[in-house]
């Protein structure tokens, strides 16, 4: 016992928040930003526990921030765990204490401006003392986010996630093409992906977005000559509206107008796909912290209803 007291005056909870900052930022002076503390204070933290535990929690990287060791993966989960557990103790004089904590979680960007607004305002109204950090990022983006343990839950389409993962479906989305009011496809009901041999393509510039269009086409026999690859969305469709070409999209807006006013044609594929799934997805071991667990049923509960 006396051994075990020991330990814990090596660690504080205050060093544990210092590098948990750490962890999510990837830059020791955002944490210190974020926490309203000077930058000294957080590297004197993560100095402490690399100490303490003789070894290395951050990889550093001179002018790219740091990543987190395996180690140091295994360390910010502890560490995460450890801050809920104190939230919940400091709740307890309350007779009406509630879930509370912080959850990150990562959103595909693409998908963001669908799911991430409502899902905040159901979060305020159904989880109000959790602390929701959350950020956009392209599909590697987000894969890393997991990898790193920087994002307790992610959202993003079913593609080269890695095994291991708690993974459960959202919602099924359906490809369609999009063309401009003057493309020779603007008045189809419905196409086939072998007609899109030899167009001219739009690309989102992400590497799984587009290995994924790409071969989908090539499956279907089709070829096509990709005139641009773009970093973003709106800018894709604004190029299409634009007849500079098609693009395949799962995620549709509302609007059937670019950003400059133009028409965009949304055509139904004929051909027998398998639906692309918007998975909410996290690391197995998180899974089960009850802040965790609390946040992942609102967001299923949400598209539930939808």
């Amino acid at each position: 016992m006396d051994t075990l007291n020991q330990n814990f005056r090596y660690i504080s909870l205050r060093q544990a928040t210092y590098v948990l900052a750490a962890a999510e930022e990837g830059n020791v002076t955002k944490a210190a930003q974020k926490l309203s503390i000077s930058q000294p204070a957080i590297s004197a933290a993560i100095a402490a526990l690399e100490k303490h535990y003789g070894q290395n929690i951050f990889i550093r990287r001179p002018g790219e921030g740091m990543t987190l060791t395996s180690f140091g993966t295994a360390v910010i989960k502890e560490a995460k765990s450890l801050c809920d557990q104190a939230e919940r103790l400091a709740s307890l004089a309350s007779p009406d204490a509630e879930i509370s904590g912080e959850v990150s979680i990562c959103c595909f960007d693409v998908l963001a401006p669908y799911i991430l607004p409502r899902l905040l305002r159901r979060f305020a109204k159904h989880l109000p003392q959790v602390s929701i950090r959350y950020t956009e990022s392209d599909l590697e983006g987000v894969n890393e986010h997991l990898r790193r343990g920087t994002s307790d839950l992610v959202i993003t389409y079913d593609l080269d996630l890695e095994y291991g993962l708690y993974k459960e479906v959202m919602y099924h989305l359906r490809p369609q093409v999009i063309c401009s009011e003057k493309s020779s496809f603007a008045r189809r009901k419905v196409l086939r992906l072998k007609e899109l041999h030899n167009q001219r393509l739009i690309l989102l510039d992400q590497t799984l977005s587009a290995q994924y269009v790409l071969g989908l086409l090539k499956a279907h026999k089709a070829e096509p000559v990709v005139a641009a690859r773009v970093k973003g969305f709106e800018f894709l469709r604004a190029l299409v509206a634009n007849d500079f070409g098609v693009a395949i999209l799962h995620t549709l807006p509302r609007s059937s107008v670019s950003y400059d006013g133009r028409r965009i044609i949304s055509i139904p594929i004929a051909d027998k796909l398998i639906e692309h799934r918007v998975v909410l997805a996290g690391l197995e071991q998180r899974h089960y912290r009850p802040v965790i667990e609390a946040t992942r049923k609102q967001i299923i509960d949400e598209f539930a209803a939808s």
